[in-house]
């Protein structure tokens, strides 16, 4: 898996016109979290606002997704800001953007929001790899010419306060645009401070 996660992070690097190893120095002391999912089957049938896993992109850089062959749920938004299912394919992996690799292409490449919703008598299992950059790394635009749509962060750093975003002040979910909101407002209050 960490094999795979560094030749896309080469795949990236070359459509952003950048060198093949130029994100190389910056992943070569990366962390992956890997986890195996259960979602049970739900006791209903479920709409768009009740999910086996809310709305959200990855706060980390590329996502390696297997899923079981013949069971469906997981569902990614399109350009078109339409909700597709991600159809498991046998011998196949699902590839999500994170995050950090939407700051790093500055916006050119977009965290894949996505949610898994789950049929009566329908249960899930995946396995899942989160690759993300070494823990000090800079994730700041690598795009020459373009104005910097997002401040720069220390990857560690972004992980963790994403992650302590999740939940408001009295322990309820927050949605993920406001998660995607706090977090922004958060390292923007800290770069104009310095």
């Amino acid at each position: 898996m960490i094999h795979l996660a560094e030749k896309l992070m080469e795949s990236y690097a070359l459509a952003l016109g950048l060198t093949e190893d130029y994100f190389a120095p910056m992943v070569n002391k990366r962390a992956v979290i890997s986890r195996l999912a259960y979602y049970p089957p739900p006791p209903f049938e479920q709409n768009d606002d009740q999910m086996s896993c809310g709305v959200h992109s990855d706060q980390t850089g590329v996502t390696l997704l297997a899923q079981l062959d013949g069971t469906n749920g997981l569902q990614v938004k399109n350009s078109l800001d339409e909700w597709i299912d991600a159809v498991p394919i046998p011998g196949t992996l699902v590839v999500n953007i994170g995050d950090l690799i939407e700051r790093w292409s500055n916006g050119h490449f977009k965290a894949t929001k996505h949610r898994v919703i789950l049929r009566p008598g329908q249960e899930r299992y995946s396995a899942i790899a989160f690759h993300m950059p070494n823990y000090y790394t800079k994730i700041e635009s690598c795009i020459k010419g373009e104005a910097p749509k997002y401040v720069p962060v220390i990857t560690g750093d972004f992980v963790l306060k994403r992650e302590s975003l999740f939940y408001g002040p009295d322990e309820d979910w927050v949605e993920h645009e406001k998660n995607v909101e706090n977090t922004e407002h958060y390292f923007t209050k800290i770069q104009n401070s310095k």
